[in-house]
């Protein structure tokens, strides 16, 4: 059982008749028998890895150990227990502590008959429980003396005979009295180990504590670093598919027209090979007579073939990838989101990440302002300073749209929206571990009871708020066909509505309060176009959006600008750098909750991500484009 004591070298369980126990100086138990084939005559103590030389180091029994073994096996083995006063081989039932005896029934009888033991206390195995015997030993030199005097010179214990043959003229002290001042000095140091204990259990606590506080810091960067880098491999995925987009278009002429050239030369180097098979025949079979009469016939064929210029080889136009940069961005990774000690990583990153968007921008203009007023007397650290706030500012999502005004209606805010998860409509849509709004069920996630119903798509987590200034957000949407789509098939829907507006029906278009821009099929068009919506009513559609043809893979990159100090929400159509729509006079009274749908997914496959904050790539054209739209 493991209630019962081990050898702290062969882990073996200590009994009551097996080997006996050796007390080892880490105070853990060692048995007889390793002691007794200690290799080399060193012990290791497995448990605490201490190794001891038994040559320089007497072990003493472990009496103590004994003990414990002894109340064990009455306790958990008393089947093993058999009658020690006459080793008649009976089963004992109970123990004598002054005769130090195993006792059957019958030798208990005959013990508390005898006169000499009458009075002895017999203690049945049931009833026994660990106590402190009184009961003095015999000195093993004067056998019949007990040991009742501690000699403190020779640090042992002394029968009376002894203490007057050999311990004379040592200082001889009472039994009772040591062992009452060593219990004294157990006790103390008992209080001051469990107070100890209890200080370092307190303290292992804090180190619990603090293990499961780095635990949970290390999950969260752990799902921002995520984030970030999967944000990271979603661009240069999409920057690849762009170029590889690119490299097709430049190249497909210039292959559609060297295939027609390699046709054409097939096919004379096909006429060629027969002529010559032809001539090799006329030689081979044809008598003097065929010659003379073929010789004209296949002269003439030859000398066509021959007078007709042979194709020059053609050079391929060149193309080469544009690594430029290539090294400062490589550069740039190796040290990019370097792990910073909190203290270190609070002031560091203070400015951007501390301070809200109204503080940063008020900020920036304060500090712009100090710019310009520093610019009569030096203007090249004015630029300088700016260049700064400039760089910061685009870190934070925060661009000026006009680099020489600073002010609140010409900051453009990219702000930070994010799908929300818990309201998506699981029953036509789901968010893949990508993080982007897919047209598919999702087979693993359950349904949460504020999900959206109705509306086949999601929301933002959080309504637009009243910024005071433009805000920014972009959608990158992936759509392949699977089939022509020939009925008003919708494919996607970006847009915003207010929060009532938000699970009324499948699409946002035709809802009031709603300001909306979606892609379908078109029946007048008969062709895929962009219709814009505006509080439940249709207001444009812009044609060949992509083609409706099977197969066909596209990316469509929008983006949303919503001003509620002009009132205005502007669509984008990023790839070709235009305005698709501008929305006046837009009631900013209520908040409004961007919106993202995505249908059908039986015809097509729809991947919509979110662009936003510093990952918006903000150029100076779509710059020149967005200031045009809100003028």
């Amino acid at each position: 059982m493991d209630t019962f004591p081990k050898c702290s070298v062969c882990q073996l369980q200590f009994t009551l008749k097996g080997p006996a126990p050796y007390l080892l100086p880490c105070l853990h138990a060692v048995c007889e028998t390793c002691v007794t084939s200690a290799a080399g005559g060193v012990i290791s103590c497995s448990t605490c890895q201490r190794k001891v030389n038994l040559t320089d180091t007497r072990l003493p029994t472990d009496v103590v150990r004994q003990k414990e073994i002894f109340h064990l096996t009455v306790k958990h083995r008393p089947t093993e227990l058999l009658c020690t006063n006459n080793d008649d081989g009976n089963q004992a039932l109970c123990w004598c502590q002054e005769c130090e005896e195993f006792l059957c029934e019958y030798c208990q009888n005959m013990h508390s008959s005898f006169k000499l033991t009458r009075k002895h206390v017999l203690q049945n195995f049931s009833d026994m429980v660990p106590t402190v015997s009184n009961i003095p030993a015999f000195c093993s030199i004067h056998k019949h003396h007990l040991l009742y005097l501690f000699d403190k010179s020779c640090k042992k214990l002394i029968c009376a005979k002894c203490r007057f043959d050999d311990h004379t003229h040592h200082e001889a002290v009472e039994l009772d009295v040591v062992a009452d001042t060593v219990t004294k000095q157990l006790d103390h140091r008992k209080n001051e180990l469990s107070k100890l204990q209890s200080r370092q259990q307190s303290h292992m606590q804090s180190i619990r504590q603090g293990t499961e506080s780095i635990h949970r810091t290390q999950n969260t960067l752990k799902e921002t670093i995520g984030h970030t880098f999967q944000s990271l491999r979603s661009q240069l995925d999409q920057r690849e598919k762009d170029i590889l987009i690119d490299l097709e278009s430049q190249t497909k002429e210039t292959k559609s027209t060297l295939h027609a050239r390699l046709n054409t030369c097939e096919e004379d180097w096909k006429t060629c090979t027969g002529l010559l098979d032809y001539i090799n025949t006329i030689l081979l079979y044809a008598s003097k007579s065929d010659l003379v009469e073929l010789e004209s016939y296949v002269g003439d064929i030859t000398r066509t073939y021959l007078e007709t210029a042979a194709p020059e080889s053609y050079v391929v136009p060149s193309a080469v990838f544009n690594t430029n940069s290539l090294s400062k961005l490589k550069s740039n990774i190796s040290v990019f989101g370097a792990i910073l000690p909190r203290e270190v990583e609070e002031e560091s990153v203070k400015d951007k990440d501390t301070q809200t968007d109204d503080d940063f921008i008020e900020d920036l203009e304060m500090k712009h302002k100090m710019c310009i007023k520093e610019k009569e007397t030096t203007e090249k650290r004015a630029s300088k300073t700016m260049d700064v706030l400039l760089g910061v500012a685009r870190e934070c999502g925060v661009h000026l749209l006009k680099s020489d005004v600073v002010d609140r209606s010409m900051v453009l805010k990219c702000i930070h929206l994010k799908f929300d998860k818990d309201r998506v409509n699981l029953d036509y849509v789901h968010i893949n571990t990508e993080g982007d709004l897919v047209n598919r069920k999702s087979g693993t996630r359950p349904a949460g009871e504020g999900r959206l119903k109705k509306y086949e798509g999601t929301c933002s987590t959080a309504p637009l708020p009243q910024a005071g200034c433009p805000q920014y957000w972009e959608m990158l949407n992936r759509v392949s066909l699977d089939k022509p789509l020939t009925e008003t098939n919708l494919i996607l829907e970006v847009g915003v509505c207010r929060e009532e507006q938000r699970d009324v029906h499948h699409y946002i278009s035709k809802q009031s309060r709603s300001y909306s821009m979606a892609v379908s099929r078109c029946t007048t068009h008969g062709g895929i176009c962009r219709q814009t919506w505006k509080e439940g009513r249709y207001v444009l559609c812009l044609p060949d959006t992509l083609p409706n043809t099977a197969g066909t893979s596209h990316t469509l990159h929008y983006g949303l600008i919503y001003d509620d100090t002009r009132k205005k929400i502007v669509f984008i159509d990023v790839k070709e750098n235009k305005v698709i729509w501008t929305i006046d006079n837009v009631d900013p009274s209520q908040p409004l909750w961007p919106m993202f749908g995505v249908y059908n997914s039986y015809l097509l496959t729809v991947s919509m991500t979110l662009v936003v904050g510093s990952d918006i790539n903000m150029t100076e054209e779509k710059k020149a484009i967005i200031v045009k739209a809100l003028s």
